[in-house]
C-alpha cells in the first residue's frame, strides 16, 4: 500500500479503517529505508502516521507459540516474525491482509482470515 500499487490500495481502502498493523511492520518498513547513518526514522514513520500500530506483549507472544506448536504438528513451520504478525492480527479478531507468500498457509486461513493480495507471477 505504502507503494501505491493500485490493486493493493483499492483493496485496503475499500475495508476502511483503522489501519492496523504491528509494530513488527512497522519496524520492517522503517528498516527497509535506513542505511545512511542518517536516516530520520521518525520522519519514516510519519509517511504512514495514519496506520496505528499495535504493540507486541506477551499474550500476542504466547498466541504466536500456540500458532507455530500447531503447525510444527503438522509439519510445518513459519519466520517468527510472521507469527507475531498473525498473532497480532488474529489479537484483534480482524482480517490479516499480506502481499507475501509467507502467510499461504492452510493452518492459518483455518484459523483466522487472511487475504493475500500478492499479486500471482
Amino acid at each position: 500500500m505504502l507503494a501505491g500499487v493500485p490493486d493493493i490500495v483499492e483493496a485496503v481502502e475499500e475495508r476502511g479503517q483503522p489501519y492496523l498493523t504491528s509494530s513488527l511492520c512497522v519496524f520492517e518498513v522503517v528498516d527497509g529505508r535506513v542505511g545512511s547513518g542518517e536516516t530520520d526514522v521518525v520522519g519514516v514513520r510519519q509517511q504512514f502516521g495514519g496506520v496505528r500500530a499495535l504493540d507486541l506483549n506477551e499474550q500476542i507472544a504466547l498466541e504466536a507459540a500456540r500458532m507455530q506448536d500447531k503447525l510444527m504438528d503438522d509439519g510445518e513451520r513459519m519466520a517468527v516474525r510472521d507469527l507475531l504478525i498473525a498473532a497480532t492480527a488474529r489479537s484483534t479478531g480482524d482480517e490479516l491482509i499480506v502481499s507475501d507468500s509467507d502467510f499461504e498457509t492452510g493452518f492459518l486461513t483455518e484459523m483466522m482470515d487472511v487475504t493475500n493480495l500478492r499479486r500471482a507471477d
